[in-house]
């Protein structure tokens, strides 16, 4: 695996992890605070952090090449981002993060038509792995409480609706990946999700208690932090390779959970986070191989 790689692999398990911290932050702000509050104000300290540590005072700093490109993020990512909160009151962290694995899935399947990437064998079979844990996963929850509650069925829905608008919006990141800088991504990103958030404020802000402000300024140091994780990472790898290392946030999420919820899982659930934990390292040894064997190849042909 070259510099590169390891590189892109380090910066996408990171985003992984701030990923689960934000989940649970918002899972727990979510049940006194609006989602439409919370998005605001952590755009809002994201935004005002970027443009404080970036700028150094000069437009030319931050300046986008693509305005259009960022507004349409801000919209992706506002609703995303509600839509996970709104999931996260109906079922548990791990549910909502296991979920959310169709959106690499997803992905890595319209990288290959979308950007001509050409993903090796190995990447399917991570796919096929994680498609298998995400549904054993999911089935207790399924099988056992749809019938007898509409709870499930409404997280459910929120949670498919996040799926749906984060792969468009994984698409858009690497669009602005290939024609934008990082610093005019970052800055833009949470500034205009924002802007389009502040008309909304009219009709949901409530006073906010001590509690409810710090975690919401640990929620938006997370932000800021896992936007730029995700932009290395992806101006250093292919798509289609980085997305199935982010089902390695399904073993942050159930530790999280348990820590700090009390949210056990089932044996079937178990079985399905060991599947996508072993799908996630067994794609990366291949990674590993593969580089390897390219390597050997280029210094055995240069002798």
């Amino acid at each position: 695996m070259d510099n590169n790689q390891k590189s892109a692999v380090c910066w996408i398990l990171s985003d992984s992890f701030i990923l689960s911290l934000m989940l649970l932050l918002g899972g727990i702000l979510g049940k006194s605070v609006s989602p439409f509050q919370v998005v605001f104000l952590v755009n809002v300290m994201a935004a005002v952090a970027a443009i404080t540590l970036f700028s150094k005072g000069r437009w030319e700093n931050i300046r986008p090449t693509n305005m259009s490109l960022h507004v349409y993020r801000g919209a992706l990512g506002v609703s995303s981002t509600v839509c996970l909160f709104y999931a996260l009151q109906y079922l548990s962290l791990a549910e909502v993060t296991a979920i959310n694995f169709f959106v690499p899935l997803i992905t890595s399947v319209l990288s290959v038509y979308i950007f001509k990437e050409k993903p090796k064998h190995y990447v399917y079979g991570a796919i096929i792995l994680n498609l298998a844990g995400v549904l054993l996963m999911l089935s207790p929850k399924l099988l056992n409480e749809v019938g007898n509650s509409e709870s499930p069925l409404i997280g459910l829905a929120f949670s498919l609706c996040a799926v749906t608008v984060l792969v468009i919006y994984n698409v858009n990141l690497k669009r602005i990946g290939n024609a934008e800088k990082v610093i005019p991504q970052m800055v833009f990103g949470p500034l205009y999700s924002a802007l389009l958030l502040l008309p909304v404020m009219y009709f949901v802000w409530t006073p906010l208690d001590t509690q409810s402000w710090l975690l919401i300024m640990v929620y938006g140091a997370l932000l800021i932090t896992k936007l730029a994780a995700r932009f290395f990472a992806f101006n250093k790898s292919d798509l289609s390779k980085l997305m199935p290392l982010e089902y390695a946030q399904i073993l942050f999420s159930s530790i999280l959970g348990y820590l700090f919820l009390n949210q056990t899982q089932s044996v079937l659930g178990l079985v399905g986070i060991a599947l996508i934990v072993l799908s996630s390292v067994s794609h990366l040894l291949f990674m590993h191989f593969e580089n390897k064997q390219i390597n050997d190849s280029s210094l055995g042909g240069s002798q």
